[in-house]
This record gives C-alpha cells, sequence and structure tokens, in this order.
C-alpha cells in the first residue's frame, strides 16, 4: 500500500506548465515520469535535496551571467513573445532560443530550464519587468 511519504510529488513554479502553456518534450516526459514513477530520481535526505539545488542554482547563475552579457533587444523581444504572448514554458523558451544560432556558447540540454528562467529575467529587465510576476509568470 502506498503511503503519503511514498507518492511522488511534481513542484514547479512555472506558471505555464502548471496551467496550459506550451510545454516541451521534456516538461511532457518529466510530467509522464511523475504520474508513473517510472524513471524518479528519488531524494531521501537534505543532503540529497541541497546537492541538486546547489547544482541548479549554479547552472542558473552561470546562464543568468551569459545573459546579461550577450542578450540584445532584439533577442528580448523574441523571448518576451514566446514567454508573454504564447505561453511557453521556461523550457520551450530555452529549446526554441537555442535554435535561433545566436553568438552565444551552445547550452545543454537545449531545453535546460535554468536557461529558460535566466532568459526570462534577463529579457524582463529589457522591459522593466520581473519574469517573476505577471504577465511573464
Amino acid at each position: 500500500m502506498e503511503t503519503e511519504e511514498d507518492k511522488t510529488i511534481f513542484v514547479t513554479d512555472d506558471t505555464f506548465v502548471r496551467e496550459g502553456g506550451i510545454l516541451d518534450e521534456t516538461d511532457i516526459e518529466i510530467m509522464k515520469s511523475a504520474r508513473s514513477g517510472e524513471g524518479i530520481v528519488e531524494i531521501k535526505n537534505a543532503e540529497q535535496w541541497m546537492a541538486l539545488a546547489q547544482g541548479l542554482s549554479d547552472a542558473f547563475d552561470y546562464y543568468r551571467e551569459q545573459a546579461r552579457k550577450l542578450m540584445t533587444q532584439q533577442q528580448a523581444q523574441l523571448v518576451r513573445r514566446l514567454r508573454v504572448d504564447e505561453h511557453c514554458s521556461w523550457r520551450t523558451v530555452a529549446r526554441s532560443c537555442s535554435q535561433q544560432n545566436w553568438l552565444w556558447e551552445p547550452w545543454e540540454p537545449a531545453s535546460s530550464q535554468p536557461m529558460g528562467m535566466a532568459l526570462c529575467e534577463r529579457a524582463a529587465q529589457f522591459f522593466g519587468e520581473n519574469y517573476r510576476e505577471t504577465p511573464w509568470n
């Protein structure tokens, strides 16, 4: 019998993942995996959670710096259209931008959620907006 502690929990603060935006194939696979339990990586203690969080934070910080240095107004407009107008998830934004042949170092995976978040953060700054608030999230 499955207990409350055994249940898989899918956590995201990406509004467009939760509310029917345009999802990347990676978003879809993660949600399928969360429902079925197949392919899930179990985090059994605080140390594992902290290691995962630190890795994601480090990636976000690196991508944030790249976006701060390299993003142009035209690129910011594309990111805003994808996220605000089309309601693309952060992963969808990252993959879409990775296919634009910008003169940036390629990121892997193309659907990197931290990169999508960094792209949205920087693009929102071009418009005096916050990527964590409406209309971005």
